[in-house]
Parts: structure tokens; sequence; C-alpha cells
């Protein structure tokens, strides 16, 4: 399969990308196209849609083999499931799948094509193989049952973010609104719970810095 872009964004690590797209709807980036897939007649109408299916690579080692067992981050890291039944990156195609908004179409000062999207859970750089656009019609079954993740214990909790002023004026106000959305999904392992522990992630060009106690997580400092 060819690459027909990459993504580009505020998260260059794994750390703190959501675990599902629309999870944190203010997190914005870019798709932008390869130069022999920038030609506009490619994307002539899509215009007229709001939402976009993205076909990706996950960032995982050449040699990561396939696992027939896996273990979800939402069941705690302990908990083994077949990975057919999971969305992990060690398939056997390492093949991401992801639904985003698109914000704009537009050509950029080098002459590519990019489409600016918000929503996405995948980090700067990730490789794109195939873009197709969300049909409301066919593609939405919000009744159907959804396994294991569809189960209250297991769809997460979000947190209260505390950001202090200063931190909160090193960024521009959609940057400020994608991190605080990122940090009240808790980025941190299920399995993990130290109040006193300090965790860092790389958002922004920025080292940001944070504790979590009692439902609430605070930014220490953004370096």
């Amino acid at each position: 399969m060819e690459i027909i872009a990459r993504y580009k964004s505020n998260l260059p690590e794994k750390f703190g990308v959501p675990r599902q797209s629309g999870l944190a709807p203010h997190l914005k980036g870019r798709i932008v196209f390869e130069k022999e897939y920038s030609d506009p007649a490619a994307f002539d109408g899509l215009e007229e849609f709001e939402r976009l299916w993205v076909i990706w690579k996950f960032d995982v080692k050449e040699d990561d083999t396939f696992r027939p067992k896996v273990r979800p981050p939402r069941l705690g890291g302990n908990t083994y499931m077949g990975v057919f039944a999971t969305r992990s990156p060690f398939r056997p195609n390492h093949l991401g799948l992801t639904c985003v908004k698109i914000e704009e179409i537009s050509k950029n000062d080098e002459g590519l094509m990019e489409l600016v999207v918000s929503g996405a859970d995948m980090t700067d750089g990730t490789e794109i193989y195939d873009v197709k656009p969300y049909i409301p019609y066919a593609d939405a079954y919000p009744d159907v049952k959804g396994g294991f993740a569809q189960k209250e214990e297991n769809l997460g909790h979000q947190l209260d973010v505390n950001i202090s002023d200063n931190t909160r004026n090193l960024f521009a106000e959609d940057e400020l609104q994608g991190l605080i959305e990122i940090l009240s999904l808790d980025p941190r392992p299920s399995y993990q719970n130290d109040p006193d522990r300090i965790y860092g992630l790389s958002y922004a060009g920025r080292n940001i810095k944070f504790k979590v106690s009692d439902g609430k997580l605070e930014v220490t400092e953004a370096l």
C-alpha cells in the first residue's frame, strides 16, 4: 500500500493520545497529502461531508508479531481479550481506523493539499493509507451492542483539570482546549493510581507535568 498522507499534530508521543477518536473534539491536526496525491480534483465534493474515515498505520515496531490475545488498557491492563475483539495496535497489519471531523480543506504554502481535522486519536507523523467520507445512513448504528467497551465500568472517567493562568497563557485558545480535553480523559495507564507521582506529557512543543489525586488533575508546570 502507498502512503498517501501524514498526520501532523501537537502530540508527538503515544502518551496522551485519546484512546478513541472523538473523545477530544477540540484536538486539531492536519492531514497533509503527498505531492502525487495533492491534485485538487481528487478532493472535489469532499466539502459536502462533515466527517471522514481515516485508515492509518499504528506506530509499532516492524518485528512485533501477531498477538492472538492482548490486554486492553480500559480493562486494567491485566485482562486478556482476543485481538479481533479490540482495537489494539498489535494486529496482523497494524492498521488503525479513525473518524474525524473535517474543519478545513486547503492547499498549504508548499502546494500540498491538507485537511484540518479534529477529534483524531493519532500521533504526529502517522502514516495514512486512505481517507473516505463518513456517510451517516450507512455508517452509524448507535443502538447496537458494543461488547466490553460499552460497559459503564469500562468507559473510563473524566478528571477535573486545574491549570494555572500562567500555564494557560502559553497556548493558543484551540491548543488549550485540546490539552484540557486530553488531560480530562486521564492519559495514565488505568492500573496506575499514585497521587504523588508526577507524569510528563509532550504537547505543542512543551512537556506538561501533572499529577492526579481524588479525581482531580493538577498541571504542575509546562516546560
